[in-house]
């Protein structure tokens, strides 16, 4: 009798241990996530930045080692099945890091930074679709002003000599932008270099862009011809 409790209690044994293992076709689904802290040489943490874009873009701002084991900050596109991630900057250091504020355009978007410091805001265009930094001919662009409803940016380009410049950025043309002197100095709010800094676009026609100038009347405006 006992021997037959003993066969009943093995074949059980054998029975739910069978059943208990995975089957060979099974596959095994293991997701491990590792929260990693970056800091820069001054030890200031480096964070992420996730934004939302127009055409259903999503757009990670984040820090990464490279092959090397070298801090870097890439960013990453997701559009559906699409997600390509791409080297943003070299440059491991806080107050350098490129952020997304707000400027987005239907195919494009801008990034800023302050430049470690300075009281100017720099800002570089990218494409959508590829990932591609645009007005490349030139590195240093300080922000002026970006016409959204338009998609125009206004921008100072410090490597040609501070010209102003309008950009449309479907067109991919840009207009000097030629304020004179003349023109500043018959207006107290525009005096002093005042509307290098102050100046927006006010609005735009078929054949001219017209701007306008911070703290000063409506009235006063600029109108500039379009580069066809």
């Amino acid at each position: 009798m006992k021997n037959k409790i003993l066969i009943i209690l093995v074949i059980c044994f054998i029975s739910c241990k069978t059943d208990n293992r995975e089957s060979p076709n099974e596959e095994k689904k293991i997701t491990k996530t590792i929260d990693t802290v970056f800091f820069d040489e001054k030890g200031d943490t480096i964070k992420s930045q996730t934004a939302y874009l127009k055409n259903n873009y999503k757009l990670i701002i984040f820090p990464a080692l490279d092959k090397k084991n070298k801090g870097i900050i890439n960013f990453r596109l997701i559009n559906g099945k699409k997600d390509n991630t791409y080297l943003l900057a070299s440059t491991f250091i806080a107050n350098y890091r490129p952020y997304y504020e707000g400027v987005d355009f239907q195919n494009y978007f801008a990034l800023h930074s302050n430049g470690g410091g300075t009281s100017n805001s720099y800002f570089w265009l990218y494409d959508k679709e590829t990932g591609n930094e645009v007005l490349t001919y030139s590195y240093f662009k300080i922000r002026l002003d970006f016409d959204l409803k338009n998609e125009l940016i206004l921008y100072e380009d410090e490597d040609n000599e501070y010209k102003k410049f309008i950009y449309d950025v479907n067109t991919k043309t840009k207009t000097l932008v030629d304020i004179p002197k003349s023109f500043a100095d018959k207006q107290e709010c525009t005096r002093n270099d005042y509307f290098e800094k102050a100046s927006y676009i006010k609005r735009v026609t078929d054949k001219y862009y017209f701007i306008a100038f911070k703290d000063c009347p409506s009235s006063v405006e600029f109108k500039i011809k379009k580069t066809k």
